[in-house]
This record gives C-alpha cells, structure tokens and sequence, in this order.
C-alpha cells in the first residue's frame, strides 16, 4: 500500500523522554476539572505536550469499574471518537461547540478506546466512529491509528464483534490521495454529511461553489466501497430542502451512492423547535418510498433518536457513546465536547481511568422513566413501544432533558411506517426476483447464490460483488449443504474463507451434513432472542423461496429497531401465498 505520510523516527533522546515522563496532574480551583500533561510524539515525529482535561466527580459519587457493571454497555454498538471540536464550517442548526479540545487523542489512546468497544459485550456489527467537529482536520493521527493497527483491526472486522472503522465528515477536506489511503484498508467506512446540493436552501451556507465540488468527490470517490456501501451520505431534511429530496437523490444515484441516513430537523440551534406542516410531512414519507421503489439497490435508513421506550435513552449512553481525548465519555457528542458548568454532570465516567459514575445512570434513567408518568401525552402514546428524545436538543430549547412535543410522535410514527414500509417492499422485490430464478435456474443454483452471497456478508460484513460469490456456483450440488456451514460459521466453528476464492473455499468445507432453510430461519430468531412466529414447514418452491428472502432480511437489515414485526409473521407472513 502507498503511504501518504512521511514518517519520521523517534530519536533516542525522545524515546527515554517518553518512557521516563510521568503525567503531572492539577485540578481546577473551583474542583471541577483535573489536567493531566504528558509529552507524546505526534505521527510526523515531532514532541508535543497533550493536555487532557477530564470532569471530577462529586466527593459523594459512587465510582464503580467498567468489569463491574458490564450491564450497562450490553446494548452499546458505537463509539464517537472526538478526535476535535475545531470544524472548518458553522451549520445553523449544529448544538456543537468549535473552540476548546480537551486534549489529544494518540495511537495508544484510541487503541485503548477501541479494545474497550471490542471486548465490552458481544453485540456484532460494531462501529468505532471518527468524530468531531471534523476530524480530518487530524487526519494523520487517523491514518496512523490504521496503519499501525491494521493486523488487529482487519482480524476483528471479522470475527466475532464483525467491528469496523468509521467517520463522520464534511467532505470538504478530502483529497484522492487520502481516499486511497483511507478505503485501502476494507474495513473502513464513511458517512458524508451533505443535506442538499442547492445553495438557496442549504442551512449550512457553505456556497454553491463547495456544493458542486463535495458532488464532484462524491463522484469520483471509489466505485467498489459505493457498491459495498461503505460510503453513506447523512442528510438532514429541513423543511426548506425536503421538497428537493427525490431531485438530491437521483444526483446522488448517478454518482454511485447505495446508502443515505436521513434526519428530519426539529430542533435548530438558532430556530429552536420546529413544527413541520402535515402535508410536508406526509409528502417527506411519500417522497422517501418512492426513491425507494425506484431505486430498488438504495438504502434509507432513520437516523438516531428514536428507541426503546423506557430502555434506551442517549443519556446513559444505551447504544453509542462519545468519548474524547481524556476518556471522558457520555450518551451523546454534544454533552461530551460541551463539557463544563452544568454538562458535566452529563458525563458518565471514564474509560481510560475506568472509572464509571453509576448514579448518573441512575438518575437519568428516573428522569426518563418519570416522564412517562408524569406527561399526558406520553401515558397515551403507544408507538410500538419506541420514543424519540434528544436531550441536548431539548435542554438547549426548554431547559428541560426529557419531554414530549407535538413532532416527537409524528418522528416516531414516519420511522416505523419507513421502516415497515421499506422492509415489506425489499422483502416482496426480492421474493418475486427469487421465484422467479428458482423457476427458471432451478432451486439449487438459485438458493446457492442467495445463501453465498449472505455467508460472505455475515463473514466479511460488507456486500461482495456478485462475481465473486456466484463464480463457479455450479460447484455447490446442494444447497443444504451450504446452510449447514453457515450455522457452523455462526458457531464460532473454526472456517477460513477468502475474498479472492470464496466459492473454492466454500466447497472445499461442505460436508454431508444438511439444513433447511426453514429450520436455518428459526435458528437465526432463537439465537438472536427474537420471538417465535407460528412455524410453517417449507414443503414448496414457494415457501422456500419465502424462508431465503427472510433470511436476506435477518442478516442485511438493522436488527437493533424498536419494531416488533420486522422478523415476525405479522411483516409478511402471507400464509394463503405461501
């Protein structure tokens, strides 16, 4: 691989320098931060002084370690590194501070940071998070973390935590040479945050001249991690910019993007709340199905915010946490890099003391759980059991962290319909498109490729090429055969495949032992602790042609959702068809 950087060696005199220093610590007047300095080497090899600034937790605090309440991490799925609050733009509607860091993450640093996510629970499909402000404002330290690392990071993107590498960006800092580098590496992936491409309705006035030119490195990025979806484009949909949603995503579509993350604007840093009209509302859902029904391979996700009700909350960081360069972490980027005064009472403890502040858990979690009985609106909604809050929003607009408004039930109501909506829609393309070929091809060679196609997934966590899982399928005499080493592989059975030669390897590791893909399914929902539908055995083409599509909606769908019925019979479970 071609690097980019000029690495400089460490002198010997350095070298003791680092060994031989010992963190001097001082604490605020007032007690409420501590200062830790200690001189690191930065990846160009020059010596800098890192002084990390951390909260102090009150005297009567209980302060307990992260192996003792392991309980409270079993959600989590993603870290946000706060590599800097420095951002080369200032978006209307952005709660963050751009001034102080409180210090600087190193190599050492974020691999302390990243082993915690790892070993903390056994969740899969993890994402260690390049955050900021912008944080290819430090991409040396980035490039460094994955240079070094890389043996560690490749090894756990595929085993069992599947973790990878991600980051959050404008794009206006890209180059190709950092391109290159960046998605060298197969497990890295990146979210462009890019609402529009009009200047007249864009709310982070950055001009139509870097509007086109984030477009044209959008086109010019990588063709093979577009088709892969690593690449994803994070837009906000404010209600001047959603009428020119479907136009931004057929540009989008020409330039190769398969994945977007959408986020309906409520709360402005400037504005504060907004009320959407419910015809602009109802015309965002609209708008958003039909992207999708025209683009079959597009995939629109919900961004976050919406969870379990009385379970989830980003207070207590249920399922992502923002760490920055002194291990301080909370629930949430904002709290994290607005720490001071009154916020830091947001942060939850600290990983690299390992230090954890368990009655802050437990206070946000009461003032949470009090809100649903206390709100009028909240003792009647009954979404499915989810609820969108957002804390920092809400605090920056009423003072208050945990309270219904009149957008709160409408946000939860568009997440589900999409999420059923969408899901119902995938599920019926695919199942028309299986049928089809399993009538035409036969069931083997057609079961073959849907079933090697999701074991490269669930074994590289990304989506192949059809080249590389459907060359040389005919290898592959019985399907079953290929379910039964795939139950094996989530077994944590000892298999070795290759990109290169998937199907070789494949073959080469059946035996004659089999499985049908109805069993496979109820299988994967046992496991996965998800309740049972009514089984129906699979005695025809068309029902085993159901059971594979249901299965590409087990493995390539977000099982981490607050809706009930995405894997149940109550999704699609049209038994008169089957």
């Amino acid at each position: 691989m071609q690097n980019n950087i000029v690495w400089i060696a460490k002198t010997e005199a350095q070298k003791k320098r680092l060994e031989d220093h010992k963190a001097t610590v001082q604490y605020s007047e007032d007690g409420t931060f501590r200062f830790d300095s200690k001189n690191i080497i930065t990846p160009s090899g020059k010596e800098k002084t890192n002084k990390l600034i951390s909260v102090v937790p009150k005297d009567n605090e209980t302060i307990v370690s992260s192996s003792s309440v392991k309980y409270l991490f079993h959600e989590l799925r993603q870290m946000n590194l706060l590599l800097t609050n420095a951002c080369n733009l200032s978006c209307s509607y952005c709660y963050e501070q751009h001034n102080k860091d409180f210090g600087r993450f190193t190599n050492e640093s974020l691999l302390s940071a990243y082993r915690f996510l790892v070993n903390i629970n056994d969740n899969q499909k993890k994402v260690f998070q390049f955050f900021g402000g912008e944080p290819f404002i430090h991409k040396d330290i980035i490039l460094d973390f994955l240079k070094r690392n890389n043996d560690e990071l490749s090894r756990n993107s595929r085993g069992e935590n599947k973790t990878t590498i991600g980051i959050v960006t404008n794009g206006l800092l890209l180059t190709q040479a950092l391109v290159d580098e960046y998605f060298s590496y197969d497990y890295t992936n990146m979210l462009i945050s890019l609402d529009t491409d009009r200047e007249e309705v864009d709310h982070r006035e950055i001009g139509q001249d870097n509007l086109n030119k984030l477009m044209q490195q959008i086109q010019d990025l990588p063709a093979e991690p577009k088709e892969q979806r690593r690449i994803t484009i994070r837009c906000t949909l404010a209600r001047n910019n959603a009428p020119y949603f479907i136009d931004f995503v057929d540009k989008l579509y020409d330039r190769g993007i398969r994945r977007m993350v959408v986020h309906p604007l409520t709360l402005d840093s400037s504005q504060g709340f907004i009320k959407w009209d419910n015809s602009e509302w109802e015309k965002l859902h609209k708008d958003i199905l039909s992207v999708l029904s025209t683009y079959t391979d597009l995939q629109i996700h919900f961004s976050e915010g919406v969870g379990q009700k009385e379970e989830e909350n980003c207070m207590i960081g249920s399922d992502m946490i923002a760490i920055d360069a002194s291990g301080d972490f909370s629930g949430c980027y904002f709290f994290t890099n607005q720490k001071g005064g009154p916020t830091s009472d947001t942060i939850l403890g600290n990983i690299y003391q390992d230090k954890i502040y368990i009655d802050r858990y437990k206070t946000f979690q009461k003032q949470y759980a009090k809100m649903f009985e206390i709100e009028e609106q909240c003792k009647t909604c009954d979404y499915k059991n989810a609820c969108y809050q957002c804390p920092a929003g809400n605090m920056d607009t009423s003072g208050r962290l945990f309270k219904p408004d009149d957008m709160c039930q409408k946000i939860v109501k568009l997440y589900i319909d999409l999420q059923e909506d969408v899901a119902k829609k995938q599920f019926r393309q695919k199942y028309e498109i299986v049928c089809n070929s399993a009538s035409i091809e036969g069931e083997n060679a057609s079961y073959s490729k849907g079933l090697s196609y999701l074991i490269f997934y669930y074994y590289f966590n990304y989506h192949p090429n059809l080249e590389k899982v459907h060359f040389n399928i005919d290898l592959i005499t019985n399907y079953k055969q290929l379910i039964f080493l795939w139950k094996k592989l989530i077994e944590k059975e000892t298999i070795n495949f290759s990109k290169d030669n998937f199907i070789y390897d494949v073959v080469n590791q059946l035996t004659d032992d089999e499985m049908e893909l109805d069993e496979m399914y109820y299988y994967l929902l046992e496991k996965n602790n998800i309740p049972l539908p009514n089984k129906i055995k699979a005695e025809t083409l068309h029902q085993r042609s159901f059971y594979l599509c249901m299965l590409h909606m087990f493995v390539l769908q977000d099982l981490h959702i607050p809706s009930s019925t995405i894997f149940s019979d109550n999704l699609i479970y049209e038994t008169d068809k089957i």
